[in-house]
């Protein structure tokens, strides 16, 4: 399960790139009216030409993208995928056959992140085993980029905030697990100097996370019908100085299977393909990005990536893996609060019921 914003804390963020579009195609006379609709907020290049166009329907932000890119996208090929807690994601295709991304902010707090989010993928994309998003186009209010090959390794139910897998995460580690592990490695060992905006925020005192996570729970107390047993767990794992990092680095924040792409070649099994949605990277705790696979797959797949991750020169500190099971037990408060927050009861109402178990 991916988890709430500000994910060094444990965050979430899911605006689902590449995964697969849902919604229907914007018709032929819809998407001539939308391409009207951006013709004529395009006279002012701002924000709310954006809004303009988005009003129009996906096509219509299709329209607006393919004249800020310079590319000639098809309007009817629009697609709407409205499942992103933080971002809009529309799929369009160009004319020359390339599947194009458009990323629409819903918040000012999803604007805010993506100067960061930018500067993160400038900072891995040489250095990362897998491919990772290339924008394009890069303002506040939309982001634009060719979709990667492949499709999600696996998928989670809005309701039930539980993964399908679309792989077998165990069956082939060497093309999956272990390319991955690889690409956490780079993540986690990325120097940070050579970007202003990632600098600066390696200037954070470790103690930060720990502190998130206590003042999160201090919230919760007052709002939330926490159990018992949990409060207990979670008050010991903030009071054990061994289990929390003493360093930060930087982390993709939101790993999971709808995250990680896999192509099927002619022979042989999936192979890892792609990391998505960066939208939650920062600089924090390493042990965030391993939270949301061992959620999806059990202990078994985040005991082979933990091995795997070691074997590519991670650094598994002793307390780790009690660490990594501590932030995935705390993560459905993230959820419960998150639900608050966004106006989704269902969502705060299924995190409870999984504290309780």
């Amino acid at each position: 399960m991916s988890a709430p914003a500000g994910r060094t804390t444990a965050g979430r963020g899911r605006g689902r790139g590449e995964a697969p579009a849902v919604g229907p195609a914007a018709g032929t006379a819809e998407a001539a009216d939308a391409a009207e609709a951006a013709d004529a907020a395009e006279a002012a290049d701002t924000a709310e030409a954006a809004d303009a166009a988005e009003a129009a329907g996906p096509a219509g932000l299709a329209a607006y993208a393919s004249r800020r890119l310079g590319v000639v996208l098809d309007p009817a090929t629009a697609l709407v995928d409205e499942s992103g807690w933080d971002f809009r994601v529309v799929h369009v295709g160009g004319t020359d056959g390339t599947r194009w991304i458009l990323r629409r902010p819903r918040r000012a707090e999803a604007s805010a992140r993506l100067a960061f989010e930018g500067a993160v993928l400038a900072a891995v994309r040489d250095r990362i085993p897998v491919p990772v998003p290339h924008w394009r186009l890069h303002t506040p209010d939309l982001v634009a980029y060719p979709r990667l090959p492949g499709a999600p390794a696996g998928t989670e139910d809005p309701e039930t905030l539980v993964y399908g897998w679309s792989v077998d995460p165990l069956a082939h580690p060497a093309h999956y697990l272990e390319p991955l592990a690889r690409a956490l490695v780079a993540v986690h060992t990325t120097p940070l100097e050579g970007s202003p905006l990632l600098a600066a925020r390696a200037q954070a005192d470790p103690g930060s996370v720990r502190v998130r996570v206590a003042d999160r729970l201090d919230r919760a107390r007052t709002e939330l019908p926490l159990p018992a047993a949990g409060l207990r767990r979670w008050q010991a794992w903030l009071d054990d100085d061994r289990l929390w990092p003493d360093r930060l680095a930087l982390v993709h924040g939101d790993v999971h299977p709808g995250h990680t792409l896999v192509v099927r070649p002619p022979a042989g099994p999936p192979v890892l393909s792609g990391l998505l949605d960066w939208a939650n990277a920062d600089v924090g705790d390493p042990a965030a990005d391993f939270v949301d696979m061992l959620y999806a797959g059990g202990t078994a797949v985040l005991d082979r990536l933990l091995a795997a991750y070691r074997s590519a020169g991670g650094e598994v500190r002793a307390g780790l893996r009690e660490h990594i099971l501590a932030r995935a037990s705390f993560l459905w408060v993230h959820v419960a609060l998150r639900g608050l927050d966004t106006g989704r009861p269902a969502w705060t109402e299924t995190a409870l019921r999984r504290m309780a178990r």
